[in-house]
């Protein structure tokens, strides 16, 4: 339905494997022709800072809740927004509960800032998830505001035990993971446009235009590799491919394979869903058109526009 053609597709996006626990930051996404920010003295790409770095760096206020152990950047962040903040972090808390029954014990941290904080002196940082920390940063830009991927950050948080004993250790699990982090969002988000990783698009456009664009393989291809895939396979096309089981299973179904306690194989999906992973991608892909059936092809080309932008602005 796009006038773009198969070959400039391809360069649109390619798909790089993540290296390490902290994926999140390696930005796995990249573009033919990166993004220049208005206004910029130097085009020379930001320095990462690392996050004892700038718990360092910054004036710390710190915040309570029955949850969660609040710092905030004190310089660029007022007391009224965090207590704002702090009221959307318990509800999402008991959102999330209410469909995992996963939760921690005791206050989880969470530090604030925003990337234009004086503090950071132009390094770079992003929202992520610290499992050697157990901790969450969550970082607001010009572009997103700082609670993109709340729901995100907290189901790996609620799930720590978990999180800590398989990601990045038992095959296939990181994936699945990700994915599901991706799949809560949506549910309890839903189209919100300001949200990572979809901003609004319906995922079924989304996963059928990756595909279309073969920037990704196959999940089946990917999800029993020992290395990491790539952010693109872990938060947009997996995390599509579950909120598609959940509506043609159940949500419910799409939990209790979350809590899969062992190595994920495509024989793991029959347990769950009666069918292997190739078999129930395979009839995905024969859904997936239908996602444009509702969209013109001018409508469709906009939300693909709107999304890549978005998409465009975190490979920076």
């Amino acid at each position: 339905m796009s006038e773009i053609t198969i070959s400039e597709k391809k360069q649109m996006f390619q798909s790089i494997p993540a290296l390490s626990m902290e994926d999140e930051r390696n930005h796995s996404l990249s573009v033919s022709t990166p993004l220049i920010i208005p206004n910029t003295i130097t085009q020379r790409p930001l320095v990462k800072i690392s996050d004892s770095e700038l718990r360092a760096r910054v004036q710390w206020v710190h915040y309570t809740t029955p949850h969660f152990e609040i710092s905030y950047d004190k310089i660029c962040l007022h007391s009224v927004e965090i207590e704002m903040l702090a009221q959307v972090l318990e509800t999402a808390y008991r959102s999330i509960f209410s469909m995992t029954h996963e939760g921690h014990v005791e206050r989880f941290p969470i530090y604030i800032t925003d990337i234009r904080s004086p503090s950071l002196m132009g390094r770079k940082t992003s929202t992520h998830f610290s499992a050697g920390e157990r901790a969450i940063y969550l970082v607001s830009n010009a572009h997103e505001s700082n609670d993109t991927e709340l729901i995100t950050m907290l189901t790996h948080a609620m799930r720590f035990p978990r999180y800590i004993k398989h990601y990045g250790i038992t095959r296939g699990w990181a994936l699945l993971e990700d994915s599901f982090a991706t799949f809560l969002s949506e549910r309890l988000h839903g189209h919100s446009k300001h949200i990572y990783p979809y901003y609004g698009v319906e995922p079924d456009i989304i996963g059928h235009y990756l595909k279309e664009s073969a920037v990704l393989p196959k999940l089946a291809y990917s999800w029993h590799s020992l290395r990491f895939a790539s952010e693109l396979e872990r938060r947009v096309l997996a995390g599509a491919f579950l909120l598609y089981l959940g509506d043609t299973a159940s949500d419910d179904r799409v939990v209790e394979f979350s809590k899969y306690d062992d190595e994920v194989t495509s024989d793991t999906f029959k347990i769950f869903f009666g069918k292997n992973l190739e078999e129930l991608e395979e009839g995905w892909s024969e859904h997936l058109p239908k996602s444009l059936l509702g969209n013109t092809e001018t409508e469709h080309r906009e939300m693909m526009e709107h999304w890549k932008k978005m998409m465009g602005w975190r490979t920076l």
